[in-house]
């Protein structure tokens, strides 16, 4: 029975361990300073979208906030 329970213990302690490790990194690396990165984010603005169609419809012209 103690070796049932030491067993289970070593191999919750080893899940554990595995469950701490850093993930991988998103975005980018140490060094990455190119300048078009080092403005702010994207803010929206209105931009004409011409003519198109739309599941099946004609939409006119019109202005989205992209």
């Amino acid at each position: 029975m103690k070796k049932i329970l030491f067993a289970l213990a070593a191999c919750m302690l080893v899940s554990t361990a595995a469950l701490a490790q850093p993930g991988p990194r998103h975005g980018p690396g140490p060094g990455y300073d190119r300048p078009q990165h080092s403005r702010p984010h994207h803010r929206p603005h209105k931009v004409w979208v011409p003519a198109h169609r739309e599941h099946g419809r004609m939409v006119r012209g019109h202005y989205v906030w992209r």
